[in-house]
């Protein structure tokens, strides 16, 4: 397996677990996944298992069957072409228990000809089980060099949260609150253009790191 891009055993003590927001690396070629311990969390993992890395089909036997037999040729697509993807659906990490999240990443191929994945995922079921009852958004796609602002301000956050384990710990745990609030928000944003409602600021929960 190669190594990761994310540095897991860097970034592991600055986890974005109190924002429900995990971070994702996918390798299509080689069929593995893997997650930080938030992500593991939301899927119902073991950390261990997250950062050694799922098979495809493991982590497609969570996903809620009606979402992931939605935009099939789409999602494809774009983990085997590359760009840009926002994805809203439903999960069921035990049986009876269904969560809603959302997944936001990019696909690109890098100069050893193959195509990685790298994002977040947000869990926002209080938001859905609070909301109207309607179906997930789905999944929305865009050539990397396309998308929205919000999307590629959510893409350069992802890169500047790769670099918080270059930091010492003092400066790391200065920024890491500040990046944690903007990658929630920016998720909220997207998850909000893919339903067509305005995103329900009133309702991102309090960073008790950042007061």
């Amino acid at each position: 397996m190669p190594r990761s891009v994310l540095g897991w055993a860097a970034l592991k003590p600055f986890g974005m677990s109190a924002l429900g927001v995990g971070i994702w690396e996918d390798a299509p070629h080689e069929g593995w996944v893997r997650g930080d311990a938030t992500m593991a969390r939301i899927f119902g993992l073991s950390e261990a298992e997250a950062a050694e890395g799922i098979s495809w089909e493991q982590l497609s036997a969570i996903f809620h069957p009606e979402d992931l037999a939605r935009d099939q040729s789409e999602r494809r697509r774009v983990r085997e072409e590359g760009g840009l993807f926002a994805w809203e659906h439903r999960i069921v990490p035990a049986p009876g228990l269904v969560r809603w999240v959302l997944a936001r990443g990019r696909f690109e191929r890098r100069p050893d000809g193959h195509v990685y994945g790298r994002g977040i995922v947000i869990d926002i079921t209080d938001s859905r089980i609070d909301g109207p009852l309607e179906p997930p958004a789905g999944f929305l796609g865009a050539p990397a060099e396309q998308g929205t602002a919000v999307e590629r301000m959510a893409d350069y956050a992802m890169r500047l949260w790769e670099m918080v384990g270059d930091l010492g710990p003092d400066e790391a745990a200065r920024v890491q609150p500040l990046l944690e609030a903007l990658l929630y928000e920016l998720g909220r944003q997207i998850a909000a253009s893919l339903s067509g409602s305005p995103p329900d600021v009133a309702r991102r929960p309090r960073n008790p790191k950042a007061h």
